[in-house]
């Protein structure tokens, strides 16, 4: 469990460096729609995203823990 711990640490180490890195303005096209908006904000966003995405699939595909009554 502990390494666990430290690997997540270190993955939001990398992270936050790479998204302080990206500061600046992009523009995002997609159908018709058009914004502009910091690149940190939508790598943010897709990480969290992400995340969302990985916790609900994990779920799904969670197997029942073999316990004896």
């Amino acid at each position: 469990m502990k390494a666990k711990i430290i690997i997540l640490l270190i993955l939001i180490v990398l992270f936050t460096i790479f998204v302080s890195q990206n500061t600046h303005i992009i523009q995002i096209d997609f159908l018709t729609w058009s914004i502009a908006m910091s690149a940190i904000v939508l790598i943010s966003l897709m990480m969290l995203i992400g995340v969302i995405a990985g916790f609900i699939i994990a779920k799904m595909f969670d197997r029942p823990s073999n316990s004896q009554v």
